[in-house]
């Protein structure tokens, strides 16, 4: 079963930090964010190598269950594995989430989650990990600056910490509203012709901010990879995997990391990196 440990190992094996834009179907990849996460997509696969497409695609079938689209939550679901969220950026401030809110976990009620990822595989699912896959591209660039792997667990709060926020927005505004919006308003002119619409956009720090206790002198880098595992998860992956890692170029430190739903608390993790 893929997973994150193999996918760093192909990445840094893989020695080429240049998007490529890829065609599947009559549909060329329309921008740097969706060529990036093609580029995650194969580092998962181990298929950077293969140069037909077609091809390609079939080992992206085999390593994943779900395969996303641009409005709904996952990018990406690896087969009986975590889940993906890749998103691209232009400095390593902050990122955008747009309109679904930091996840800790993916969990199977949430409404943001496009059905086709809810019976994607053979038995129902209720939670998943969630991995957020974040790359920076200078613009005008197609060169990858960095990458960032981070679990969710040790990155975002607890739903209700998100959706309480939402919930008081939405007290003000018309009660009877649906949809996954934030909320909305009608009867505001006279005639009762104009609605209005309220739209979430959410932006949360870049890990290299949140992390940067953890990052050491890395000044003049061509590429770097990072990667903050809890140490729970890591200790859950195959042994060939962490063999694997373990043997690669990758340096690999114990840490501790705030836990994101209590500050009193640790997460015993793992940072894994590797940068030339």
């Amino acid at each position: 079963m893929m997973n994150i440990l193999e996918a760093l190992v192909n990445i840094a094996e893989n020695k080429d930090y240049e998007i490529n834009e890829y065609t599947q179907g009559n549909n060329r990849a329309q921008n740097m964010g969706e060529a990036l996460e093609e580029y995650i997509f194969d580092a998962f696969s181990n298929s950077f190598h293969i140069k037909d497409n077609e091809k390609r695609i079939n080992e992206h079938q085999k390593t994943f269950s779900f395969l996303g689209s641009k409005n709904k939550i996952p990018d990406a679901i690896l087969r009986n594995g975590h889940a993906l969220e890749v998103k691209k950026s232009t400095s390593e401030s902050t990122i955008q989430l747009n309109s679904s809110y930091p996840k800790h976990t993916l969990k199977s009620c949430d409404t943001r989650i496009k059905s086709s990822a809810l019976i994607c595989e053979d038995k129902p699912w209720e939670e998943k990990e969630m991995i957020y896959c974040f790359g920076y591209i200078p613009k005008g660039s197609k060169h990858i600056k960095s990458l960032w792997f981070v679990y969710g667990r040790v990155f975002c709060d607890l739903p209700e910490v998100y959706e309480e926020i939402i919930d008081n927005i939405r007290v003000n505004l018309n009660d009877d509203y649906e949809g996954n919006e934030l909320g909305g308003a009608t009867g505001i002119d006279s005639l009762n012709i104009t609605r209005l619409r309220v739209r979430g956009m959410w932006v949360i720090d870049h890990p290299q901010k949140v992390f940067s206790n953890l990052i050491k002198d890395w000044n003049n880098t061509k590429f770097e990879v990072k990667a903050l595992i809890p140490k729970s998860i890591f200790n859950n992956f195959p042994e060939d995997s962490k063999n694997k890692i373990s043997k690669s170029q990758f340096t690999i430190e114990e840490v501790e990391v705030t836990d994101p739903t209590n500050r009193a608390k640790n997460i015993e993790s793992l940072f894994i990196y590797f940068k030339e």
